[in-house]
């Protein structure tokens, strides 16, 4: 199965409802996507190839807007490389860059 390539860009965040668009149009969620912690969680577990690869740029830029957002959302990506007994663990690559240095979430 081929890779498919997933980008999400947090500069310039600025409200809840920004950090959905961008996680909705950079995911490529569908268009009823709920925009919400639950929403992103529902979408990425049923949506995503398990064989993505998800690139959170920026994500500095969401933790200084909302620290405590961007721990959650970080912990939903987190979670989604152990879901269903670390199914996606070995197939999903998620990297999170911040202040440009990039990181592998494991």
């Amino acid at each position: 199965m081929e890779k498919e390539y997933y980008f999400v860009d947090f500069k310039n965040v600025n409200d809840y409802l920004k950090v959905h668009k961008l996680l909705k149009d950079g995911l490529q969620f569908p268009w009823y996507y709920g925009a919400n912690l639950d929403a992103l969680w529902d979408c990425l577990t049923d949506m995503v190839n398990d064989n993505a690869v998800i690139t959170l740029q920026n994500f500095d830029c969401l933790k200084k807007w909302d620290e405590e957002y961007a721990a959650k959302i970080f912990d939903i990506f987190v979670s989604l490389k152990h879901y269903d007994d670390d199914f996606f663990y070995d197939k999903i690559k998620i990297f999170v860059v911040e202040e440009g240095i990039t990181k592998e979430i494991v």
